[in-house]
């Protein structure tokens, strides 16, 4: 039987913005923005992996409200 891959988790900021949501990765200082939070989740994995790497089903997210503070 194969082990699932480990999953790495990455914090995510959302906030509203001009009728979008911004959702921040801090880690990775990266952002997109989706129309609602439905996809936020998608979204978010779709951009940690294209800039990481990391294989979609090995990202997970934990969203939350907030901006990036200074």
């Amino acid at each position: 039987m194969d082990a699932a891959p480990p999953v790495r988790t990455f914090e995510v900021l959302a906030w509203p913005s001009d009728r979008r949501i911004v959702l921040y990765v801090p880690e990775i200082e990266a952002a997109t923005t989706v129309l609602t939070m439905t996809g936020a989740e998608d979204a978010a994995r779709s951009l940690i992996a294209d800039l990481t790497g990391l294989a979609p089903e090995e990202i997970g997210c934990r969203i939350g409200a907030g901006r990036p503070r200074p």
